[in-house]
């Protein structure tokens, strides 16, 4: 299962999910704000870093897929939890930043206070009740830096998720390609995402994803099971290892993010390679 920030356009990567509703929010504070100055002649707005997307969050865990009320297949997923962080700089200093909530049409008129928070995380789904977007759909947050001689910068950041399951299917959001090599099987359970999973237990067995997405600097996931029977894997992009991944939990951990990382424009590939460790 991967993980996927559709950002601004519809093509994605995490397993199957929702995109509509907030479901819980945080922030970080970092420090105090500093007193607002006087700086004759500084009229240059601060530099204010922030990624186009947010990122998905290892250790936490995306909800179950909830069935279509009418014909019970699959529909979406809620509680995928991502998390923006931003910081700034000027001359004079930064002064506070400020978060609004943008929606489809309109953004969220209302500004939060001047604070030192410096990261967001959000609880959201990608569901998309309104059929390709509607004035009720969420879609990030605008955040504002002030440097204390009152000028401002202002970016955006999407929360907006998409989930493709281990066969390459997702809500809404077309087909990932795939592909095993080694031996595999099916698993259901009502637990897991989509109600499936494949499972190996031969050394070198690889499950492959291709990847390809416009925007650059693309935040992608990876969900799997954890439980007494699961052991490691190895995480490559685009043939190099990133990760090794520990799917051993003395207790079931279902629909886990394992590992995340952020890809650029063009055609990748994830490959996922059982290393038959026991558990």
């Amino acid at each position: 299962m991967v993980l996927w920030n559709v950002g601004s356009a519809k093509s994605s990567l995490v397993s199957r999910a929702r995109l509509a509703t907030v479901v819980t929010v945080s922030a970080a504070l970092v420090g105090g704000i500093p007193s607002m100055v006087s700086a004759a002649g500084d009229l240059t707005p601060p530099t204010l870093s922030l990624p186009a997307n947010a990122s998905f969050v290892v250790g936490t865990a995306i909800g179950p897929m909830a069935p279509d009320p009418d014909t019970g297949t699959p529909l979406a997923t809620d509680g995928i939890t991502m998390r923006a962080r931003w910081s700034a700089s000027d001359a004079s200093g930064i002064c506070g930043y400020s978060l609004q909530w943008v929606f489809a049409d309109p953004a969220e008129p209302t500004w939060t206070a001047w604070s030192a928070q410096t990261s967001v995380t959000a609880t959201t789904t990608d569901y998309d009740s309104q059929a390709g977007g509607g004035a009720g759909k969420w879609l990030g947050y605008n955040v504002r830096a002030r440097d204390c001689a009152g000028n401002i910068t202002q970016k955006f950041v999407a929360f907006r998720p998409a989930v493709y399951q281990e066969d390459g299917r997702s809500y809404g959001y077309g087909t990932l390609g795939t592909s095993y090599s080694g031996s595999w099987a099916v698993s259901t359970c009502v637990c897991w995402s989509g109600g499936t999973a494949r499972k190996t237990v031969q050394y070198g067995a690889r499950a492959r994803f291709l990847l390809d997405y416009p925007e650059r600097r693309h935040p992608i996931g990876l969900v799997m099971e954890k439980a007494p029977g699961r052991g490691r894997a190895q995480v490559k992009l685009d043939g190099v290892v990133v990760a090794t991944v520990d799917t051993y939990a003395a207790t079931a951990m279902h629909r886990s993010v394992v590992w995340t990382g952020r890809v650029s424009s063009g055609p990748h590939t994830l490959t996922v390679v059982n290393l038959a460790t026991t558990g």
